[in-house]
């Protein structure tokens, strides 16, 4: 068979003395034990000889190397990108693997292409039956679980009115379902709207936010104030009451006690009335702006602003104004921060 000179090494086939290979050559076989697997060692040997011709090798190299050229990119681009790239050009390789000869394992390149085959198959039937005339494409026959008509209309006059141009794509749907108007689940009702393109036209059409709080134009024509709580390194509690003007965002005036009152109030506020105005008052007018708590609102706060030389108006944040009292929160956090450090 000539395998021996492709096995063997050329140095011990030569030692062998040729009276002896003669010999071998001319004994029976049936003489040996085991002459019965003869013809399956026969047979096996004409595989190796075939892995082991010049021609299979020079092809078994080049396979190897593809795969360590395969293993490479998909290690230098990530198996991620590869997928993307992949499905980018997924007509690329339904043209491809579609194409390739009848002794191909096609399960192997889609492998290869990290792809399984059912859904190359997928892919192969969504491309046979595309059909112009539905929204996402394909034929309504062969894929019956697609929305009707009736649906898409009434998807389209809900989403486009007027009424619920400021409502979220899932509250329309729940009040179309509300409503038995369609049937469709949510995520059914975000896809179809993307391919119509109502959501990119719904994005220009959101109420623009409100940002930040009041806004004085003038030292002295806006007061915050208000009333923040700070422990001590020894577990001491202390209520710091303090007056921001919200022009200059300068702490005007500022009590510390041990409680929380109408009265520490009033005398924050009387401090911080003499520091910007002096003894002798002209005719002023402010907004005064507090939160809810007791201590902002009481009899005792509101006989001080009735009998106040300087006109007050007393505003409770996020009730008589729709704003909070931001303003002088964040100067809280600040000075606690500074505290503790």
């Amino acid at each position: 068979m000539g395998i021996q000179q492709q096995v063997l090494p050329h140095s011990f086939t030569s030692s062998i003395p040729r009276s002896t290979s003669q010999n071998w050559k001319e004994l029976d076989p049936e003489k040996f034990l085991g002459n019965e697997f003869a013809s399956q060692v026969e047979h096996d040997l004409e595989k190796v000889k075939t892995i082991l011709d010049e021609r299979v090798k020079k092809m078994t190299t080049a396979f190897y190397a593809f795969c360590r050229l395969y293993l490479t990119i998909i290690e230098f681009i990530g198996k991620k990108n590869f997928e993307k790239i992949i499905l980018q050009n997924k007509e690329s390789v339904i043209d491809l693997v579609s194409n390739l000869p009848v002794e191909f394992n096609r399960n192997l390149v889609c492998k290869f292409l990290q792809i399984t085959p059912h859904q190359f198959n997928i892919w192969k039937n969504n491309r046979l039956y595309k059909c112009p005339f539905s929204i996402i494409g394909y034929c309504k026959k062969r894929f019956p679980n697609q929305i009707s008509q009736k649906e898409i209309n009434t998807l389209k006059s809900l989403m486009s009115r007027k009424r619920f141009s400021f409502w979220t794509i899932a509250s329309i749907w729940g009040y179309a379902i509300k409503k038995r108007h369609i049937s469709m689940s949510r995520t059914s009702w975000y896809r179809y709207c993307l391919r119509l393109d109502i959501s990119k036209k719904r994005k220009t059409g959101k109420k623009p936010k409100k940002r930040g709080s009041v806004k004085a134009y003038r030292p002295n024509e806006i007061w915050h104030a208000d009333v923040t709580e700070f422990v001590t390194s020894d577990n001491v509690k202390f209520y710091i009451h303090t007056v921001l003007d919200n022009f200059s965002r300068k702490v005007i005036a500022y009590t510390i006690s041990r409680d929380k009152t109408a009265k520490t109030r009033i005398i924050s506020l009387k401090e911080a009335i003499l520091f910007q105005f002096g003894k002798i008052l002209s005719p002023m007018e402010l907004d005064l702006i507090v939160d809810g708590g007791s201590e902002n609102n009481n009899f005792r706060i509101r006989n001080f602003i009735q009998h106040c030389q300087v006109t007050i108006h007393k505003k409770i944040a996020l009730k008589d104004v729709h704003f909070s009292n931001s303003v002088i929160e964040g100067h809280f956090q600040i000075l606690k921060k500074f505290l503790r450090g």
